[in-house]
């Protein structure tokens, strides 16, 4: 259970990526990093996602106090737009959502969707583009009573006279798809009340049961 997990801390210093367990014992787990995230698995298996200086997407492992390290696929091609990223993990797969924020258009930004199993990493991409920030929200992530990810974001329409629009996508966790939403009507929860009714997890910096340390 997550409780059983001994407190540790993940940081970043210097452009390094570290973890340092209850012991006080530290270990370096990666260069040239700009950005990161993690989470549990249900197997308690410490799951760290990080983009590098070259806007690489690097997934590693940590269990028993050994790193396992995969360089997935390139993400950004401007690493200083990198504004947000999350990682949530349903039935066994990483769902990593990334936010840059547009260099040439004011609140305008790009959400982008990465989602794969680590026993095999077939990665499946998605883009949200041109979204907006409204309320002080780029988006809203929740998940149905079918462990569905639901996406809500809002968007300028340039052929209605800038009108702001939402949108909602469902992603389909069998198909592994996303797919636009029209008036469906299903049981949903947030990821910060979803906690308490299931064994998926907030990105463990926002998760209220771990001891997560981030260094600025």
């Amino acid at each position: 259970m997550i409780n059983s997990i001994k407190p540790f801390y993940v940081y970043e210093e210097n452009n390094c990526l570290f973890i340092k367990n209850i012991n006080e014992k530290i270990e370096k787990i990666a260069n040239n990093i700009v950005s990161y995230c993690a989470n549990f698995d249900d197997k308690n298996f410490i799951h760290i996602c990080a983009i590098n200086t070259k806007g690489k997407l690097i997934h590693f492992i940590y269990k028993n106090g050994k790193v396992k390290r995969k360089s997935l696929c390139k993400v950004c091609h401007d690493t200083s737009n990198l504004k947000n990223m999350r990682l949530f993990i349903i039935q066994n797969y990483i769902n990593i959502f990334l936010v840059e924020e547009s260099s040439i258009k004011k609140n305008c930004y790009r959400v982008s969707h990465y989602n794969f199993n680590p026993s095999n990493y077939n990665i499946q991409k998605f883009h949200f583009n041109n979204t907006i920030k409204k309320d002080e929200s780029i988006y809203k992530l929740n998940i149905d009573d079918m462990n569905n990810m639901i996406f809500t974001y809002n968007y300028i329409d340039k052929n209605k006279r800038s009108e702001v629009n939402t949108k909602t996508f469902i992603f389909n966790n069998s198909n592994r798809k996303w797919t636009q939403a029209h008036n469906l009507l299903r049981s949903t929860s947030s990821f910060s009340d979803f906690r308490s009714l299931s064994t998926i997890k907030d990105d463990i910096f926002e998760y209220c049961y771990s001891i997560v340390y981030k260094k600025y």
